[in-house]
């Protein structure tokens, strides 16, 4: 009997899962957040010495400044933290300052139950 029912299970997580990729809901492609002009960015993030983290959203383009140097990075894709030096340019930042990526809210609709 368990058999059948780890069976059925399957069978109902397939049909609901084939049923949001043929929605164009399937798993977003992970990329790696890259580099961009300081230009094209959306948002800025002051980075001090005792910052520790930094929150942004999926497909935010952020411009991050660090005393008189800047650079931006867009955040695409599907990871939810980085080690901003990664992105930095040489001698730009000297400390860990961790990158938390919050789901884009514009792809989420609310609705009230009423």
């Amino acid at each position: 009997m368990n058999r059948k029912i780890a069976v059925a299970s399957v069978a109902i997580f397939l049909c609901l899962s084939g049923g949001a990729f043929a929605a164009g809901k399937g798993p977003k492609p992970s990329l790696a957040p890259t580099v961009i002009a300081p230009e094209d960015a959306d948002k800025v993030i002051m980075i001090k010495d005792k910052t520790k983290g930094v929150n942004v959203f999926e497909n935010e383009s952020v411009l991050f400044k660090i005393g008189d140097k800047q650079f931006a990075v867009r955040f695409d894709g599907t990871s939810h933290l980085f080690d901003l030096r990664q992105f930095a340019p040489a001698g730009t930042l000297d400390h860990k300052v961790t990158v938390y990526v919050a789901p884009d809210p514009s792809e989420y609709k609310t609705t009230t139950p009423f």
